[in-house]
């Protein structure tokens, strides 16, 4: 009895975090400038700041910002923080250890609140997907990181479900990489013009064009996915015959 009385309130507790977080950013004054254009510019200036008092440790502090942040916030303002702060390649360097620490923690608490609870209801089907994300963990995170599944709630419901961390961390590792980096040198690439911006031709460079190019055709990736796994002949069983 003690035991289910302590998954309920690990529950309870996580429910109230979430709902405190989307009070805040969805029905207060501050979150509504936090998710403004105007807000994510004044939180890049407060981590650049932040970083750089820290002098030699700045780029660990920053994945640090990074990691606790996107437990409650978009990805995007730190990724683009990262690319300001420290250039493309240094940003792109610690933005990925960023989104990977940000997931990972997020990982475990959703492990340690909501699994015991989400147990008690996956049966059934439920279970036997439960059983199927625990064997095919890593393709099943990989697939959902490549089209865009929402970065923080994949976070958190993947702790409730049986997927190995290991499986989970490497799918959500090579499954942001390509959009981390690319977005990573979008913004990269948009500092370096604006430090020495001197008319509208400075924004056709390859450097700009590229990243945004393959930007734009990264939101048309989960229609094109979809579209080949309907496309894609159907598993042949035992039953089917030769």
């Amino acid at each position: 009895m003690s035991g289910n009385v302590g998954k309920i309130v690990r529950f309870a507790v996580f429910v109230a975090f979430a709902g405190v977080v989307a009070y805040v950013l969805l029905l207060t004054p501050f979150g509504t400038r936090l998710l403004s254009p105007e807000g994510r510019k004044e939180l890049v200036d407060r981590i650049d700041q932040v970083v750089r008092a820290a002098g030699i440790f700045g780029p660990a502090v920053f994945v640090l910002i990074y990691g606790l942040g996107s437990l409650a916030l978009p990805a995007t303002p730190f990724t683009a923080a990262g690319s300001f702060i420290f250039g493309k390649y240094a940003g792109a360097a610690v933005n990925v250890l960023g989104v990977a620490l940000g997931a990972s923690l997020a990982f475990f608490l959703g492990r340690y609140f909501i699994r015991d609870l989400a147990k008690s209801f996956l049966t059934g089907r439920l279970g036997d997907l439960d059983r199927k994300a625990e064997e095919h963990g890593f393709p099943v995170i990989f697939y959902l990181r490549i089209v865009w599944f929402p970065f923080i709630v994949l976070n958190y419901a993947a702790g409730a479900t049986g997927i190995r961390f290991r499986d989970y961390f490497l799918g959500t590792f090579f499954g942001t990489l390509p959009a981390v980096l690319i977005v990573s040198f979008f913004f990269g690439s948009l500092k370096d013009i604006v430090a020495a911006y001197r008319g509208p031709a400075d924004l056709v460079r390859a450097d700009i064009l590229v990243p945004a190019a393959l930007l734009v055709l990264s939101f048309f990736l989960p229609a094109a996915v979809k579209r080949l796994r309907k496309d894609a002949p159907a598993e042949r069983t035992p039953a089917d015959g030769d």
